[in-house]
């Protein structure tokens, strides 16, 4: 083999390499941006009662602390007590997601955000909740759900 051929192999492997790169970032993003739209699908789900929708976000076999769980819970009847309780309590009017770090991994995502809900009290008064969690994203047929998350209130300061 001449160095010309060889030099030729070499440069084709490495433009072959980078367009797989190239792809897989593209493919990254994409994800990120899916999992992005489940989460805000989530918070606009709890803002609309859609029980239904927030049951369809998480995987059957979810794991993991909802707001105010003292203990770990696992799967989705489980979890939707949880959603039952905060639908009740937390009477949404509006959120905003203020940090957001999304990590892929092949077929699972890890997501970690702060957020901040409003919610109606029981005096209808308007609150603000900060939130804080990691979630766990995991790819099935249908695209990305929440196979787990750690969500909690941040104390407010003062």
């Amino acid at each position: 083999m001449n160095t010309m051929h060889i030099l030729g192999v070499a440069a084709c492997g490495a433009l072959f390499a980078s367009c797989v790169s190239m792809a897989a970032s593209v493919d990254v993003e994409r994800d990120r941006r899916a999992i992005e739209q489940h989460i805000r699908g989530l918070f606009e789900a709890y803002l609309h009662y859609d029980r239904d929708a927030i049951r369809r976000g998480h995987t059957d076999d979810w794991c993991g602390f909802p707001i105010a769980a003292d203990r770990l819970v696992r799967g989705i009847d489980a979890y939707m007590e949880y959603a039952d309780l905060s639908l009740e309590r937390f009477r949404g009017i509006g959120y905003s997601i203020d940090e957001l770090d999304i990590q892929v991994r092949g077929d699972t995502g890890i997501v970690y955000y702060t957020a901040t809900w409003r919610f109606l009290d029981a005096d209808d008064a308007e609150q603000v909740l900060p939130l804080r969690s990691v979630d766990i994203y995991r790819r099935e047929a249908g695209g990305w759900n929440q196979a787990g998350s750690n969500i909690c209130a941040i104390a407010r300061e003062g």
